[in-house]
């Protein structure tokens, strides 16, 4: 898990710009719901649906290395997935965290999402093959 390289004030900045972004599309899947639970029980973090107090903007200012910033995007759109489909809501909320880092090129973020898919897929195939 690259959350790892995180600092513990960018994992909470982390797990509440998810928790945030989970709700986006008014709709927390139980596969968001135990993405966030293991997130915030592996780093010892509590986190809060529809938090009102949650300011995304307050929250970016502690990813202040390029490798925070990409891996924030990895968590948050690896949270995306876990529903099956990365939402147009979630999507725009997304790329919206991304121009606020200061990360706007398309192509990186094409990059990530296509690594977010391949370790699903990695992982499905894992379990497919487990299961013959």
């Amino acid at each position: 898990m690259f959350a790892n390289r995180l600092t513990q004030e960018q994992r909470q900045a982390v797990l509440d710009m998810a928790a945030n972004l989970a709700s986006a599309d008014n709709e927390v899947s139980e596969e968001e719901l135990q993405y966030l639970t293991d997130f915030s029980t592996a780093f010892g973090l509590e986190f809060q649906l529809d938090n009102p107090d949650i300011s995304i903007d307050d929250l970016v200012v502690v990813f202040d290395t390029r490798q925070s910033k990409i891996i924030a995007l990895q968590e948050l759109i690896k949270l995306s997935y876990k529903d099956g489909h990365f939402g147009r809501e979630e999507q725009d909320k997304v790329f919206a965290i991304a121009q606020k880092f200061g990360l706007n090129n398309p192509e990186l973020i094409m990059r990530i999402e296509k690594w977010v898919r391949s370790g699903f897929d990695w992982i499905y195939e894992g379990e497919e093959m487990l299961s013959e």
